[in-house]
């Protein structure tokens, strides 16, 4: 008796310490922790924020009109646990495109791919890559393996 019940208090203990074991990495806190604040090339902005307790992240991003700067995308990211992924959505005005679904392939030290789904008159499917530097991170959306566009962002106070 006395051995079953040391079994039981050593079973116990046990998986009472891998219940608290941490566990693997969140990938929308490794993917937010990257892209929190703002971000600026010569004609746009991004803002990146946290949303509820860590389980979404904003972004907004903007367009210099000469004057100052206007909101052209609002959109969020969040862990889809039934897609095992990083997801996302972006509704934005004014690009040829209404509505962006991203879903993020990679993220690793230098680099995050989306693999986006786009709504719009210049809609489609594209890959957007964020390759990261010391002092900003240089973005290219491409389809089909061609370069259609890109740029370069620097982290602004």
């Amino acid at each position: 008796m006395l051995l079953l019940g040391a079994a039981s208090i050593v079973g116990a203990t046990a998986a009472a310490a891998s219940a608290q074991a941490p566990g693997p990495s969140d990938p929308l806190a490794d993917f937010g922790a990257r892209m929190i604040g703002s971000w600026e090339a010569d004609d746009s902005r991004h803002v990146f924020e946290w949303g509820i307790r860590e389980r979404v992240l904003k972004s907004t991003s903007y367009a210099s009109d000469g004057d100052g700067w206007i909101v052209t995308s609002e959109g969020w990211w969040y862990w889809d646990p039934a897609a095992s992924a990083v997801r996302g959505t972006t509704v934005a005005i004014g690009m040829g495109i209404d509505l962006f679904e991203h879903t993020v392939r990679v993220v690793e030290a230098d680099e995050i791919v989306h693999d986006l789904v786009a709504y719009g008159p210049m809609g489609g499917t594209y890959v957007e890559r964020w390759t990261f530097g010391p002092d900003g991170y240089t973005w290219a959306l491409e389809q089909n393996g061609t370069r259609l566009m890109g740029g370069r962002y620097h982290r602004v106070p």
